[in-house]
């Protein structure tokens, strides 16, 4: 009896054993190859525009309990803050940069009735120390998927000229020297839709953000200038093509920029940001 009770044993250390080896091993796939963008602890490698020195890194600090960019800590809530950039150093050019945020209870003027608004830059490039550089732009936001113009939703409690929702798009500045192709069935991006070029905004019909004070992730991937791909908290919500920027008045491919983080009138954090280079010729 005893040699089948200490069977038994051995048999479920190794099952577990090998659940646990099993469950690493894919943990560790999933990022295989992912390197850290932002450390968790300082700000080395980036770059804000509103910054007066290597300590004042303007609407941007380190939140030491999340591991986290703070966006506006400590600012008195319903005070005049500027909006400001947070930018990558480095360039890149064909990546898959993973990151989460979160919403935090501070509103700013001038901004103070708004949604709350922030964003994931990439192909950024031209003044740095401009708000806000040239880029394409994955909408941060927090407006429900349906609240969309034209509704009785639309200005319900608010004053903006924009509603806010994450996994949008926007070309920064609008109408002027970027543009890109994308599918669109009526105001939203389709995958099934109609290939039209588009050198604005592009609104996406999901609803896939979670509740303020709750982690979303957001992935965005760049292949160059061929494509563009948007995934919030798992789902797939926007496509573009055929990036191209204006030069010598004709537009041509953009093929890499820095990477960046905006401060819009809203106080929230961005952690675990990670991002994985991939082969160009891809």
């Amino acid at each position: 009896m005893k040699r089948k009770t200490q069977t038994t044993r051995r048999s479920h250390f190794l099952l577990t054993g090998c659940i646990l080896i099993v469950c690493f091993a894919k943990a560790t796939f999933a990022e295989e190859g992912f390197s850290p963008l932002f450390d968790g602890t300082s700000l080395e490698g980036w770059t804000a525009a509103k910054s007066k020195g290597d300590k004042d890194w303007g609407a941007f600090s380190i939140n030491k309990e999340e591991k986290a960019i703070h966006v506006y800590a400590g600012k008195k809530q319903g005070s005049e803050q500027e909006h400001d950039c947070l930018v990558s150093k480095k360039q890149f050019s064909h990546f898959i940069l993973r990151m989460e945020y979160k919403w935090l209870d501070k509103r700013f003027e001038p901004r103070l009735n708004w949604d709350r608004d922030g964003g994931l830059l990439f192909h950024v490039h031209g003044d740095l120390k401009k708000v806000w550089p040239n880029c394409f732009e994955m909408q941060i936001g927090e407006t429900p998927a349906h609240v969309r113009g034209n509704t009785k939703d639309y200005w319900k409690g608010r004053k903006p000229t924009h509603r806010f929702h994450s996994g949008d798009y926007f070309i920064v500045p609008p109408r002027a020297h970027l543009r890109s192709q994308i599918k669109r069935k009526g105001p939203f991006w389709d995958p099934n839709g109609e290939l039209i070029s588009t050198n604005g905004a592009v609104i996406t019909p999901f609803g896939k953000e979670k509740p303020k004070g709750e982690w979303n992730e957001i992935e965005i991937r760049v292949l160059g200038h061929k494509k563009a791909t948007f995934i919030l908290n798992g789902e797939v919500v926007f496509e573009t093509v055929n990036m191209e920027q204006k030069k010598d008045g004709k537009f041509v491919p953009i093929e890499k920029g820095h990477i960046g983080l905006q401060a819009e009138s809203a106080e929230l954090l961005y952690r675990n940001i990670r991002i994985k280079e991939l082969d160009g010729n891809k």
